[in-house]
């Protein structure tokens, strides 16, 4: 009887000699780093981030390198967990810093970078990931030693819009508050039918989901390129319920720079302002059906999915088709009905 023994030979009687198993060569195992090493760069690491440390208050303009920032947000924020000193991070706010920073519209005093009397950040974080991303060094507004607490009190006030944005910068003329936002809807409404937030071109006959996140800069360059025919609309601009909505305005905006004599041929038929009728009546028709609409609501009566819905998106979407569809036919001279 031969015995078989895990890991040792076996005795072969017909051979008289013993044959041995084959063993798996062992592998070294991978070198680490050495702990002296790791302490020093955690040393290094720590030397770099005390200077955000501090029992005083006090603020400067600081110039914040990209490697910096990552340092920072890795070792100095929180935003999850009960622990947590700032927000949940919004990926869209930082897009939106970052297209600040590329087109040179970054302003340091917009906001601060905060840390309290322990050295944490407590606000700053959209700013720090876009500075991170950005490749080039970019001045800040540096406070140190907040009171523990702050964070707490940081943005409770309203937001500051776009519009907010674009009348602080001064830059579309000497026009008031009241014109300055209502320019800027229709601006965006402009924007939201050539590109998205992201600035990923919108496909042909819809608008982006999103209005918010625009720069003030790509707002103002766009009015610039429809300025004459948002003015000429806005200082003829119908009282009528709806007529003014950004989705219908807009795209008679884009028609109007495109074309100023047929765009105002077929604004004034659209509010009624025209003695004479054109060949086409898709203004005229535009209109009535505006009206329809509108009377329809204010009469609790049931309207097309396609007209209304729950979701204001689809509706701003619905007035913007039947725009678009009332231009076509007015430049070609075609007549156009709506059902009721």
């Amino acid at each position: 009887m031969v015995y078989f023994f895990a890991g040792q030979g076996y005795y072969d009687r017909t051979k008289k000699s013993v044959m041995k198993t084959i063993r798996k060569a062992k592998v070294a195992s991978p070198k680490v780093a050495s702990l002296k090493a790791r302490v020093t760069e955690l040393a290094q690491r720590a030397e770099q981030l005390d200077k955000f440390t501090s029992s005083a208050w006090s603020a400067e303009v600081y110039k914040m390198s990209p490697k910096e920032a990552q340092l920072i947000l890795l070792e100095r924020n929180c935003n999850k967990g009960i622990d947590a000193t700032n927000r949940n991070l919004k990926p869209r706010n930082v897009k939106f810093l970052g297209r600040a920073i590329s087109e040179g519209s970054w302003k340091r005093h917009a906001g601060n970078i905060k840390f309290d009397v322990t050295g944490t950040m407590i606000d700053g974080q959209h700013r720090l990931n876009a500075i991170a991303q950005s490749n080039e060094d970019v001045e800040v507004i540096l406070e140190k030693g907040c009171d523990k607490g702050t964070t707490q009190a940081i943005d409770q006030g309203d937001n500051r819009t776009l519009t907010h944005a674009v009348q602080f910068g001064g830059e579309l003329g000497k026009i008031t508050p009241a014109q300055v936002g209502w320019m800027t809807l229709r601006t965006v409404g402009v924007l939201r039918s050539l590109y998205d937030v992201d600035g990923k071109v919108v496909p042909e006959g819809t608008l982006s989901e999103r209005s918010k996140g625009y720069s003030a800069r790509l707002v103002v360059d766009t009015f610039n390129n429809n300025k004459a025919a948002l003015m000429y609309l806005y200082g003829n601009r119908s009282s009528k319920k709806g007529y003014s909505r950004p989705a219908v305005l807009s795209p008679i905006a884009s028609f109007m720079t495109r074309n100023p004599e047929k765009g105002k041929e077929f604004y004034n038929e659209f509010i009624g302002a025209s003695l004479n009728k054109s060949e086409s009546n898709a203004a005229r028709m535009l209109a009535k059906h505006l009206d329809t609409v509108n009377e329809k609501k204010a009469n609790g009566e049931a309207l097309s999915l396609g007209i209304y819905s729950s979701r204001g998106y689809d509706e701003m979407v619905y007035w913007y088709q039947q725009t678009l569809r009332a231009i076509e036919a007015f430049e070609n001279g075609e007549n156009i009905r709506y059902t009721r």
